[in-house]
């Protein structure tokens, strides 16, 4: 049971690596796009029909060829491009491509300052941990990805891995010290900024898709039977609970920890609700034969997300803006396929990253 579910996260992550970044198709402003930060300014013509005062559209600045993935500041983002320092990759399936380094860059300035760069490979994933001193990212050049965290700071790598455990497909922040990962050989393991390594003993032998912890509750997702089905479990007193989440793709908590933000296959298609930390649904957000993307503003007022729908046998895609209060969505850019997204601290910037054919591409969305 467990090596199938290997395989069914295995399959998983292939399809997530070469997953979907940000060509993002302004109707009217298709241009080839010469240097990063090019901003094109909303029309004051364009038809405000289903906006939601006072939410606008200020700007979108287009980053081509970067993966823009956290915030340091409102000014400085953290991304990964191709680094023609270096030569080519050496492997033949990727020798049509150059290593992939980390940086940071100066939205104002447009500099960029090299945080990681290594020949021969592929860097990408990059955040920042709460307290910004040190940063979570992978490597990969063929087969697995492996996940290392550094400080920012001293320049100092960990891997988070242990032989005893194995490397771990998927890994995430859950306060300014520690990381969460489901592993390929079974079950979650925390991590530490020195580098140690803890498999929860719990779960080793359940076979995780996903893992997210806040203060004293882990939520995960399991792959085996039955199938992507959402859990809690209390680090105190052990307990586990099924909630009545089925068919889960993703789950993000919200910022105060008392919301969770769910993406549910439904037969053919998808759906995005909000739900309590018990699993009760609260709200439907969008329904859609795909949703992808969404994540929390920092103040828990919005939620972005791109959707897919068929209307009239045509398929439609776009990025939405979510409002919580009114419990209302608007579209904020038209024909863009599965992204990534990053609010700024402000919560007045978006990062929306899509990949197209192995190439990232990224937008600034400014919201006034």
């Amino acid at each position: 049971m467990k090596k199938w579910g290997i395989v069914k996260i295995a399959m998983f992550l292939l399809f997530v690596i070469t997953l979907s970044a940000c060509s993002i198709g302004q109707e009217t402003n298709k241009t080839d796009i010469k240097e990063p930060g090019e901003v094109i300014e909303e029309s004051e013509n364009e038809s405000n029909e289903n906006e939601i005062d006072p939410i606008s559209i200020e700007k979108v600045e287009q980053f081509e060829g970067m993966e823009i993935t956290d915030w340091m500041d409102e000014h400085t983002v953290i991304l990964a491009k191709e680094n023609q320092d270096f030569e080519k990759m050496s492997l033949l399936e990727n020798a049509e491509f150059y290593p992939r380094s980390l940086y940071t860059y100066n939205l104002d300035t447009k500099e960029f300052k090299t945080i990681k760069a290594q020949k021969d490979m592929f860097l990408g994933g990059a955040t920042l941990s709460p307290d910004k001193k040190h940063l979570l990212y992978y490597e990969n050049s063929i087969g697995d990805i492996a996940f290392y965290q550094m400080s920012l700071e001293e320049g100092k790598q960990t891997p988070v891995t242990e032989d005893i455990i194995g490397s771990v497909y998927t890994a995430e922040w859950t306060d300014e010290n520690n990381i969460i990962g489901a592993s390929y050989a079974g079950g979650a393991v925390m991590a530490d900024k020195e580098g140690n390594v803890t498999q929860i003993a719990e779960l080793q032998e359940e076979q995780l898709f996903n893992a997210h912890k806040r203060q004293e509750k882990i939520y995960y997702i399991t792959t085996e039977n039955p199938s992507f089905q959402v859990y809690k479990m209390d680090l105190k007193t052990k307990e586990k609970k099924k909630l009545p989440l089925e068919n889960a793709e993703r789950i993000t908590l919200s910022p105060d920890g008392n919301q969770l933000l769910v993406t549910q296959i439904t037969g053919n298609t998808k759906r995005l609700i909000i739900a309590d930390t018990d699993g009760n649904i609260q709200s439907t957000i969008a329904e859609g034969s795909d949703v992808t993307g969404a994540s929390w503003s920092p103040n828990q007022q919005m939620i972005v997300y791109q959707s897919n729908s068929v209307i009239n046998g045509e398929e439609v895609s776009g990025l939405y803006l979510f409002e919580v209060t009114s419990d209302e969505s608007i579209q904020i850019v038209q024909d863009i396929g599965n992204v990534k997204t990053k609010w700024s601290p402000s919560g007045k910037k978006i990062s929306v990253t899509e990949l197209d054919e192995r190439i990232y591409n990224s937008s600034i969305i400014s919201i006034k």
